[in-house]
């Protein structure tokens, strides 16, 4: 379950760093501690009527990313990626193409989730590459958050 909303440190992305780190506009003074995991939230909201009665019933926030505060300064925050997922990329056809990889072994590796929208482009990236923005709200969540990859936080 998340904190209440009161309790939660807002703020916004003040820079991209690379394919995994960003840094939050809010530190220490704010109360943010290292291990502190934050939502990124799509700035547009999506308002939820009443298919029925047309009433506005509240609305989502998206989620684009969980980040985790590595490093805490006064007023700033450098947060990375941490998720990470198992992937095939050998046996049964998933490696180069070629028609040997078919009977290949099966060879897993370990990939962390980054802030690319292309996964294959170099570690450098640009605004129109990244999944996050600069000036992308966020907001504080908890570990129960970090591990349940959801797509939307309910509000009213």
């Amino acid at each position: 379950m998340s904190s209440e909303p009161d309790d939660r440190i807002t703020g916004k992305v003040a820079e991209i760093i690379s394919d995994r780190e960003l840094i939050l506009n809010r530190g220490r003074t704010h109360g943010v501690a290292k291990g502190m995991y934050f939502n990124i939230l799509d700035p547009n909201t999506i308002g939820i009527k009443d298919p029925e009665t047309g009433e506005e019933l509240g609305g989502i926030k998206k989620v684009k990313i969980t980040v985790v505060a590595v490093e805490v300064a006064d007023r700033i925050t450098l947060a990375q990626t941490f998720r990470t997922e198992t992937v095939n990329v050998g046996g049964a056809g998933l490696g180069s193409g070629h028609f040997s990889d078919l009977f290949g072994p099966a060879k897993y590796v370990e990939r962390v989730e980054t802030l690319r929208l292309d996964p294959s482009a170099p570690k450098p990236i640009g605004p129109s590459e990244s999944v996050v923005a600069k000036g992308d709200p966020f907001e504080s969540g908890t570990a129960a958050d970090a591990n349940n990859s959801r797509a939307a936080t309910v509000w009213e």
